[in-house]
């Protein structure tokens, strides 16, 4: 099995530029790169993926195989294991 990476830079661009566009947001009306003005497409570009990469990293851990994991729906996970609810049947 291949080991998991971070995206590159030009990944995580077409990534965003999707994104946005199927949000309705249209960055192309901004300048692509202008010292000058308020906001442009390097300055957007570049804040998206720098909170993508700090809340999307690739995390090294060994997991534990005995951990009981938390889940979300707990009824049908007591269906096949020992741990019945005092509502199962």
């Amino acid at each position: 099995m291949a080991e998991p990476t971070n995206p590159t830079d030009a990944e995580l661009d077409e990534y965003i530029l999707f994104t946005l566009g199927m949000l309705g947001i249209d960055i192309s009306v901004l300048p692509a790169s202008d010292p000058d003005a308020l906001v442009d497409q390097a300055d957007v570009l570049s804040s998206c993926r720098g909170r993508i990469r700090n809340n999307l990293q690739v995390l090294q851990l060994e997991l534990d195989p005995q951990y009981n994991l938390a889940t979300y729906y707990a009824s049908p996970q007591a269906a096949w294991t020992a741990t019945r609810s005092k509502y199962s049947k």
